[in-house]
């Protein structure tokens, strides 16, 4: 199997679709919201308005954090389209 650089360009585009998600979704969810709301609660300060609000945070950032792996996963699509493509048409 010969690996072209448009197959290497839509791996490379999958896997920053699935780091973005990851940074997105879990490391900006885990240090701001969830440390927030632990923090609160260990200061007794945690009210329902604050759990209201990370509620919407955490729905905001899941939210791009799928549009980030979406990014990521039609521009792999389309590499991996556009490799099919140079492979079926015929040299000339």
């Amino acid at each position: 199997m010969r690996i072209s650089w448009r197959r290497l360009l839509a791996l490379l585009c999958y896997f920053a679709g699935i780091l973005g998600w990851c940074y997105v979704g879990a490391y900006m969810i885990l240090s701001k919201t969830v440390w927030g709301l632990v923090l609160a609660f260990g200061a007794r300060q945690l009210s329902v308005m604050t759990l209201v609000g990370a509620l919407i945070e955490v729905f905001i950032y899941l939210s791009l954090a799928g549009a980030v792996w979406c990014v990521g996963y039609m521009l792999s699509d389309y590499f991996k389209d556009k490799d099919k493509e140079s492979k079926q048409r015929p040299r000339m």
